[in-house]
């Protein structure tokens, strides 16, 4: 698991989305300010054979950590994830 943090408008959403189509193609992305893309995310809407799978603006789902670690414990091994967000990401909290 890859975590891309920093401020607004520095690329992260690009940088996310140029590795999904350049060595991912099959990745998925989500993005939680999307109704639908939170609804699916929530939901674990993707396939293990995916590869790559980006986590827009995770930060901004309060129990996002947890959430996250337990996907990660449960689908390690079978598909990568990048998350990205602001410098509210915290990660070492």
């Amino acid at each position: 698991m890859v975590f891309i943090g920093g401020p607004r408008q520095v690329g992260k959403t690009t940088l996310s989305k140029d590795i999904l189509e350049q060595s991912y193609p099959s990745g998925r992305y989500f993005n939680w300010d999307y109704n639908e893309h939170r609804q699916n995310l929530l939901a674990a809407k993707w396939h293990d054979d995916d590869g790559l799978i980006v986590f827009d603006e995770l930060h901004k789902y309060k129990d996002w950590k947890n959430w996250i670690k337990g996907i990660f414990d449960t689908r390690k091994g079978s598909v990568h994830f990048l998350v990205t967000g602001s410098a509210r990401l915290d990660v070492y909290r």
